[in-house]
């Protein structure tokens, strides 16, 4: 029988054909069993009435990853994850970004790419390109129960196009602009270019050691003494794939804001969802695109997530690429080091 849990999010998991369309989610006693083997796993411990309450939004959640397998186009695998026990609610208030998602419609005109910014002349680009191959992403990170994935957006950005600059790796502080950036909202969520203005307002950003992330929004202890790097600006990129991939390629990874409605259940391959599934205007996550390919014809995103290594292909997720799935293409950013 298959078992999501223990076999989808493990190394060998590539080898595994079954889906979680192969599910019976009618069998009580089979739902049961991937409830007690999800709690295992992710040391899930319940109290009183709450187990049954969790049991039921498990439920709730096998269901829609087996609809989303369903309709997948691509070769992405839905099934159990770290949130399999977490209502929609619970998790776009912890994980996804609320002050996005409430604003879609009304983003600042500064922020959208015109022919003033300017392009890029060249337009080429390799078949392939990942800047994690040549060492300039630092390792996969936990955002945990804060919605600050415009802040581990943004310092991605700056680690990695650091990381060309100087050649030089550096975990930076995702807390200091939690604590410091008045322009957004902490821990309620924010917008990755006031990351950017925030981090030059301040004069650089420290690192991660020296200020530790804890997930929630505290009194900023921002030291100019102890700033690890700094940027110029940032740049908004052309809302066009073909000129992403040319910048990713030229320049560096690439900062997205995305319909997040595919990744709840998503556990690997490439997700290819229809329209209607991961709408492009209801933006509601941030994340980093390192990376681009294909594979048996199915060209893709790499992205690098913030739910932590214990999510998706290691933290990764691939998205398909060419069609502007889930809105990736809407609003990409990069600092300028």
């Amino acid at each position: 029988m298959f078992r999501l849990t223990l076999i989808c999010l493990a190394l060998s998991c590539s080898l595994v054909q079954s889906k979680v369309s192969h599910l019976n989610v009618d069998d009580e006693g089979e739902l049961r069993t991937q409830f007690e083997e999800f709690k295992v796993k992710y040391k899930k411990d319940y109290e009183g009435l709450e187990e049954e309450r969790r049991f039921r939004i498990f439920v709730d959640n096998l269901k829609e990853a087996k609809r989303m397998q369903e309709q997948d186009r691509g070769t992405a695998v839905y099934g159990v994850t770290k949130f399999s026990d977490l209502s929609d609610e619970e998790f776009a208030k912890y994980y996804l970004n609320p002050i996005i998602s409430n604003n879609n419609g009304t983003w600042p005109e500064e922020v959208k790419w015109t022919e003033a910014n300017g392009r890029l002349a060249n337009l080429s680009a390799p078949s392939r390109f990942n800047w994690k191959k040549k060492g300039a992403i630092t390792r996969v990170k936990d955002q945990r129960r804060c919605g600050c994935c415009w802040a581990f957006g943004a310092v991605a950005s700056i680690e990695s196009m650091w990381f060309i600059r100087t050649k030089k790796l550096v975990e930076l502080s995702e807390q200091e602009l939690v604590d410091c950036d008045t322009l957004d909202h902490g821990c309620r969520g924010g917008y990755p270019y006031n990351a950017f203005n925030s981090i030059i307002n301040m004069g650089g950003i420290m690192d991660s050691e020296d200020y530790s992330y804890r997930g929630i929004k505290d009194v900023c202890a921002f030291k100019q003494s102890k700033v690890s790097a700094k940027i110029q600006s940032y740049r908004n990129i052309r809302p066009h794939e073909a000129e992403m991939a040319a910048w990713l390629a030229q320049e560096g990874p690439i900062v997205v804001t995305m319909n997040a409605g595919a990744m709840k259940g998503y556990v690997r391959g490439i997700s290819r969802p229809e329209l209607n599934e991961c709408s492009p205007n209801n933006l509601n996550h941030v994340v980093l695109v390192v990376g681009y390919a294909v594979s048996r014809r199915h060209p893709f995103w790499i992205i690098k997530n913030s739910w932590g290594a214990d999510w998706g292909e290691r933290g990764y997720f691939r998205l398909y690429r060419g069609e502007e799935a889930c809105g990736i293409n809407k609003f990409p950013t990069c600092a300028l080091v």
